[in-house]
């Protein structure tokens, strides 16, 4: 027993020896968002399609250029003239300069560019509906395991408070004995359930590190970092079906995200419609050119001047692939129709079958704590008439186990119904 003793002692010792702060859901969210590397690379993800989003208005403005270049030679040249002259150069030179700004704007191509921008700003407002689906499911982990922590710390105080009342039946079977009023069996079989009960603890703070670490990697901050969180688990008591349903129409992203999917398909199939119109396009020009040579007639030569025009141009026969392209469109339109009306019919069923959980984790609730007020009742006196010598410490021992499993499933019942609570926020999109 000493030995078993000594090593708990270790644990709570260790334990105390860290400095740990006081860590409340609130902070744990806070850190978690600003942490988190799912989430960060979701906002990547989001600064990745707002930029896409932006470049594109650049397809609805002009396009200009520049180009220039210089050029020379060294040659031997003999020229003959028609009066009979012969002129010789021996690495005659020659240089031409050239430059020309151009400007091309597409004024009109079916309406596509306008199609494509609009898709690009869908494509933005889903990159931000992905970043919130992350936020909320992390914020979703967040919570639950921080309960978890709250639950199992619960569970340690209930376990900290039975090793207590068994060193006193220890402490007490050991003074009987000592006068007599007592065998050396009650004394071991105290020891026995001390021993049990300090096994217990043990395994109940291993489990509560395991927690603290995982939700220390949640918040993406060191996973060793020791910390308290407050016992008490507040259960919302308010939620409606009606409102959770009407919140989940409007603010469920999953929601948002096929919705945004059915817009962008309906832009797809605008921009493929696009190519059956006349595409016409602005282009205008200013050129400047330059040469000079020293050999020849002609020394010198500049030209400079300003060109415009337009082109159109139209697609009459691509072998029937505008057809196939617009009615595969016209399909994609579709599948993302069913599955939005997919996804609404799984939320509700999902909503329906989560209430229900809610509802009856409310009521196990009130019962379980109900229950466990009468086994410390229970406890507390069979420990007055143990004392007092009028029932045996096997009575006594049924009556801590009995209020050991009431005070659990009490716990259970607690962290059972914040998980209800906190599902349901998560389906309406307001888990915060």
């Amino acid at each position: 027993m000493k030995r078993i003793v000594t090593a708990l002692l270790m644990v709570l010792g260790f334990s105390a020896a860290q400095a740990q702060e006081l860590l409340d859901i609130n902070k744990a969210i806070e850190i978690g968002l600003q942490n988190n590397y799912s989430i960060k690379i979701a906002r990547n993800d989001e600064a990745v399609s707002t930029n896409n989003a932006r470049d594109l208005y650049a397809t609805l403005l002009p396009v200009a250029t520049a180009s220039g270049g210089i050029n020379g030679s060294r040659v031997n040249s003999i020229q003959e003239f028609n009066t009979g002259a012969t002129q010789t150069r021996n690495w005659a030179e020659s240089h031409s300069l050239n430059g020309n700004v151009g400007l091309s704007w597409t004024i009109f191509d079916g309406l596509r560019m306008f199609a494509t921008y609009d898709k690009f700003k869908e494509f933005e407002k889903l990159g931000e509906t992905n970043t919130q689906i992350t936020v909320l499911q992390t914020v979703y982990q967040i919570v639950s395991t921080y309960y978890i922590v709250v639950s199992q710390q619960n569970q340690t105080k209930s376990l900290r408070e039975a090793l207590a009342l068994s060193r006193k039946r220890v402490k007490d079977e050991t003074n009987k004995y000592s006068v007599g009023k007592a065998s050396k069996l009650d004394v071991l079989n105290s020891t026995v359930d001390l021993n049990a009960d300090t096994t217990n603890l043990m395994r109940q703070l291993q489990d509560l590190q395991s927690s603290k670490i995982r939700l220390n990697q949640l918040m993406a901050r060191e996973v060793t970092t020791n910390f308290m969180v407050t016992d008490t688990i507040i259960i919302d008591y308010s939620l409606t079906y009606e409102t959770v349903r009407q919140s989940i129409l409007q603010n469920n992203p999953q929601l948002k995200a096929a919705q945004l999917n059915k817009n962008i398909a309906s832009l797809v199939y605008k921009e493929i419609r696009g190519d059956r119109y006349p595409l016409v396009k602005l282009n205008s020009g200013y050129n400047y050119t330059k040469s000079e040579s020293s050999y020849g007639q002609l020394l010198s030569n500049r030209n400079s001047g300003l060109n415009y025009g337009a082109t159109a141009s139209v697609n009459l026969f691509n072998g029937l692939i505008q057809n196939k392209k617009e009615q595969n469109a016209k399909t994609d339109i579709n599948t993302a129709s069913l599955l939005y009306d997919q996804l609404k019919q799984d939320l509700d069923a999902q909503l329906s079958t989560a209430y229900i959980n809610y509802q009856n984790s409310i009521s196990l609730v009130r019962v379980e704590a109900d229950n466990r007020e009468v086994a410390r009742q229970n406890q507390d006196i069979t420990y007055e008439k143990y004392k007092l010598g009028s029932v045996s410490q096997l009575e006594l021992r049924q009556a801590q186990q009995n209020f050991i499993i009431a005070d659990f499933r009490f716990i259970n019942a607690q962290y059972e119904a914040k998980t209800a609570e906190i599902g349901l926020k998560l389906l309406a999109g307001n888990l915060h």
